[in-house]
């Protein structure tokens, strides 16, 4: 590997932790201070989105935060997340000669089904809501299939603001769940 590829692809690194500092932790704690709300509660809900995905509106509710503020955070540690999630696959694309053989691959049987490489970023809107794939392999997905990157992230994120007031509807009675 040249050194400039090198150099470039820790500079991609960087820049995906940078992303996900400013979504996923810079933006929620400055709203957090703004709204006067602990700082123990934003960072739990920070982490609790990271690890329990759309259920840590459950955290929230138990907190006792505003579902407003629950959304908000969780939407902006999602973006965060989404987006430096992209930008370490853009990365690896770039730097790994069998990561391009798989994704032209990919692109070669995509192109054979124009419909779904049109249309097909639209189905990330439930895969947030699914346990097994959930959000990180919703991105890996759309990323894989190469849809369109911003089509791909506003249906992500559609998708995981419903299913997040869904559960906040949930947490807060408005919908009962029976299993």
């Amino acid at each position: 590997m040249d050194r400039s590829r090198a150099i470039d692809g820790i500079r991609r690194g960087f820049r995906a932790i940078a992303i996900a500092f400013i979504f996923a932790t810079l933006v929620p704690v400055l709203l957090g201070l703004a709204l006067s709300v602990p700082i123990g509660r934003v960072f739990s809900l920070i982490i609790s989105t990271l690890l329990l995905q759309a259920n840590a509106a459950f955290v929230g509710v138990g907190f006792g935060l505003s579902p407003v503020f629950i959304l908000v955070v969780m939407t902006s540690v999602e973006f965060g997340i989404v987006l430096a999630i992209y930008e370490t696959l853009d990365a690896f694309a770039e730097q790994s000669e069998r990561v391009q053989r798989f994704t032209k691959s990919t692109e070669e049987k995509m192109a054979r089904y124009p419909i779904l490489h049109k249309y097909g970023a639209v189905t990330l809107i439930v895969l947030p809501a699914l346990p097994v794939i959930g959000l990180y392999s919703s991105v890996v997905i759309g990323w894989l299939l190469r849809w369109n990157k911003l089509q791909s992230l506003f249906f992500v994120t559609l998708g995981w603001v419903l299913i997040t007031v869904f559960l906040l509807l949930v947490a807060l009675g408005f919908v009962r769940v029976v299993f």
